[in-house]
């Protein structure tokens, strides 16, 4: 059962890049965004504590 749901989220996921280039791009930005955020604000806060 587990092999099926992998499967087939990656099949839905290579269907959803071919099918919408410009979302899946959209939506990878905000998520490296969305790290890069994360990242910035542990190295503040570990830079902050540390002096």
């Amino acid at each position: 059962m587990d092999k099926i749901v992998k499967y087939g989220a990656i099949a839905f996921l290579i269907f959803f890049v071919v099918t919408a280039p410009d979302s899946a791009a959209s939506i990878i930005d905000r998520v490296i965004g969305w790290l890069e955020d994360i990242g910035n604000g542990a190295s503040e806060f570990v830079t902050d504590t540390a002096l």
